[in-house]
């Protein structure tokens, strides 16, 4: 299961997990240039199912509007995300579907992109 206290174990558990899946699965979770490629939507439903798979309900609603791999895994493994466990949060899918949540902090709304 996902947990932002283990990170480093998850990634590591699932990057395994996806590259036994297929390497189109695990490239569609990690590169960029698999967004849009209609070669991959299969790989990417794939690799989707499996990272949602690990999520309690409560990360499940960060990610539930993306739908990329590859912003899912950005989502979940961006520094931000991890700093911000007692931060509310709403959630925004940018244009190119990157960023899959909003963090409101105390003073001001940032919006979080990771831009691989």
């Amino acid at each position: 299961m996902y947990d932002v206290a283990n990170i480093d174990m998850w990634k590591y558990n699932m990057s395994a997990y996806l590259k036994s899946l297929g390497l189109h699965v695990y490239l569609s979770t990690v590169k960029k240039s698999y967004l849009g490629n209609d070669k991959h939507i299969e790989a990417n439903a794939q690799a989707l199912e499996a990272l949602r798979r690990t999520l309690s309900k409560d990360y499940l609603s960060i990610i539930s509007h993306c739908d990329s791999a590859f912003a899912v895994w950005n989502s979940l493994t961006s520094p931000e995300l991890q700093t911000t466990n007692n931060v509310e949060k709403e959630y925004l899918m940018d244009e190119s579907d990157e960023t899959c949540y909003m963090v409101q902090g105390i003073d001001s709304l940032e919006v979080h992109s990771d831009t691989h």
